[in-house]
């Protein structure tokens, strides 16, 4: 693999999600007035999405750690910087697409909903983890890389979403219920579960050499 591409693996494509991030404000504070809140409930989503990103791998970074817990490589494996990569920026990309192209529509909605839901639950499920885990090495936040953006960012995407079809007449029809999450657990298959599934390799190149947050609690050593 050529350096560029191993850089772009690395960090590289961190600084492609605050360019998309920049692009979608834009598109956001021009179009506010004559989109509805589908469209902008979605593409803040996508926005909370490049902050998310970014305290998870950098400010202050370390999430892999806490999801590979348990693993003899959990700077690696099953996560790995490439896998990781795939799932976040493939993620944004397709938001901006179906942004452009289509619009963000009823079922994307629904599946933007819930997966926003479901950020903050995961988080709040590996912040508790986090705690428990690193407890007798000193941690006393209820914290995991990522928890903040997902409380104060997909939260509320989340409770957004349910006032706007709570709300919003005619309310989505069972069809449109089925289709949003059928696409959540597709692009989930797609994005997550594929990636991880194909790729996870425990020689991995891809290594997390820094482990962020949790640098303070496991030391010079790879000691759970």
């Amino acid at each position: 693999m050529s350096e560029s591409a191993a850089w772009f693996i690395a960090r590289g494509w961190l600084y492609a999600m605050i360019a998309i991030g920049v692009l979608m404000t834009v598109l956001l504070v021009k179009n506010w007035k004559k989109w509805d809140w589908l469209n902008r409930l979605g593409t803040i989503a996508v926005i909370v999405l490049v902050f998310h990103v970014w305290e998870e791998w950098v400010i202050p970074g370390g999430f892999h750690w806490i999801y590979n817990l348990g693993s003899a490589f959990p700077d690696r494996y099953p996560m790995s910087q490439l896998t990781d990569m795939i799932t976040n920026f493939g993620g944004a990309i397709l938001g901006v697409v179906v942004l452009l192209v289509w619009g963000f529509r009823t079922e994307s909605g629904i599946a933007i909903g819930a997966f926003s839901l479901f950020e903050f639950i995961v988080h709040m499920f590996l912040a508790n983890k986090s705690i428990t885990e690193f407890a007798s090495a000193g941690q006393t936040a209820f914290y995991a890389p990522g928890l903040v953006t997902a409380s104060l960012g997909f939260l509320p995407v989340a409770i957004g979403y349910l006032v706007y079809f709570i709300k919003h007449k005619p309310r989505p029809k069972l069809r449109q219920w089925i289709g949003g999450v059928a696409a959540l657990v597709g692009l989930s298959l797609l994005f997550v579960q594929l990636p991880e599934a194909i790729l996870k390799d425990e020689n991995s190149p891809y290594v997390f050499e820094d482990h962020g947050y949790y640098e303070q609690f496991i030391g010079d050593g790879n000691a759970e």
